[in-house]
């Protein structure tokens, strides 16, 4: 695959997955794993012996090694640990947390302790590894993205993230604007209303409205949630199962790490299978009993069940929403379409919310997990289509 001298990575560091993209004759193409995937689990796993593991290999060793397999890093990058973020990230997480003052959270490993940039660096380098095994050359620029709501000091975090990696970080681009470019909001000459651009990833959510001048697009208001994304969807359901194996066995699973780890990863299964189907089965293998006497967890969960435990977060989401659009001068109205990106754009209670608050066209992306490193890619090649 022939690629120019000076080709720039689209990357896209994401709270659950990662990805990194490349524009190459006018079409874009994508750093894979081992499975072909261009979705990379944002997991590393610090082994006995050996590097490090990232991606697809580092997420199956959850099941056995959850302490010593970090996920969710994104949300404490350049925060300290007594910020709201990381006490999301803690609250839900096997491995442990450390920090002192205001620096930065950092993961306590057997292999020692990481920063939370240190460990997004670890991903990131295998984004540039697996683009530059796909490609076919050595990579050392990119444009990276980022959430509207995270400030100066998480910026400056990922130029230092990219340079662990290996890499140039040549300019940071919102996550939504670079969502929104990918959707094709920009190129086409003439002016359009106004375009609400609704960003709910894995960690974060990202509200902003952008507008079409002439061929470039510019911001007219931004918004966020930077702890309030499909993980906390996940950690609400998994209590909300907690809960439900007390009513039953008397028995609190949150006081097992390793099997509270596993009940989550299960809630993030079923929420998948439940943006498809009114109902899904909840499997977890051993997860009643004592040792010894264990019997599995195994039941149907539909639509209906989950609709409470997200009712609160689905809320905020669409608060944040509503006083973005307000923030641009602006009513539902005046809005000519709500675009949705982000992987936990899938779930109908998400998009049924935004359809009530906001009742415009939905532009539905079809492929939401990586319409924002395609946005990257493009704006990489073509750096007139945004507007300063």
């Amino acid at each position: 695959m022939a690629v120019s001298s000076e080709a720039i990575l689209g990357i896209d560091l994401g709270t659950t997955y990662s990805t990194a993209a490349l524009v190459i004759d006018g079409r874009f193409h994508y750093a894979l794993d081992g499975r072909g995937d261009s979705c990379i689990p944002s997991v590393v796993h610090f082994p006995k012996s050996g590097p490090v593991l990232v991606g697809a290999e580092a997420e199956r060793m959850r099941a056995t090694d959850p302490v010593n397999t970090i996920a969710g890093i994104k949300r404490v990058i350049a925060r300290p640990l007594d910020s709201p973020a990381a006490r999301v990230l803690d609250a839900g997480s096997a491995f442990k947390l450390k920090g002192a003052g205001q620096r930065e959270v950092s993961v306590v490993t057997r292999s020692g302790e990481y920063t939370a940039s240190q460990v997004a660096s670890f991903i990131v380098r295998h984004l540039k590894e697996r683009a530059e095994a796909r490609f076919g050359r050595s990579i050392s620029k990119c444009f990276m993205t980022m959430p509207v709501a995270a400030g100066a000091p998480v910026r400056e975090a990922m130029v230092r993230i990219g340079r662990m990696a290996g890499l140039e970080v040549l300019r940071i681009v919102s996550e939504p604007v670079a969502g929104a470019l990918a959707r094709g909001l920009a190129g086409a000459a003439g002016t359009e209303a106004p375009t609400l651009v609704y960003d709910f990833g894995g960690g974060t959510l990202d509200t902003t409205v952008v507008q079409r001048q002439g061929e470039r697009i510019s911001v007219r208001a931004v918004g966020g949630d930077d702890c309030l994304g499909g993980n906390d969807l996940d950690l609400a359901f998994a209590r909300w199962v907690a809960d439900a194996i007390w009513g039953m066995a008397s028995i609190d699973v949150t006081k097992d790490a390793l099997l509270f780890d596993r009940i989550q990863r299960q809630c993030e299964l079923v929420k998948r299978a439940l943006s498809g189907s009114k109902e899904a089965r909840f499997f977890v293998p051993d997860a009643l009993g004592i040792p010894g006497h264990r019997r599995n967890l195994d039941v149907m969960v539909s639509r209906e069940h989950v609709t409470g435990p997200w009712k609160e977060l689905v809320d905020r989401s669409i608060q944040v929403t509503g006083d973005t659009v307000t923030a641009a001068g602006l009513e539902a109205k005046d809005l000519g379409k709500v675009m949705l990106i982000g992987g936990t754009t899938f779930v109908p209670q998400v998009r049924e919310a935004v359809s009530r608050r906001l009742p415009v066209p939905l532009d539905i992306e079809s492929d939401p997990q990586t319409a924002v490193a395609r946005g990257a890619a493009l704006l990489a090649v073509m750096p007139q289509l945004l507007l300063d």
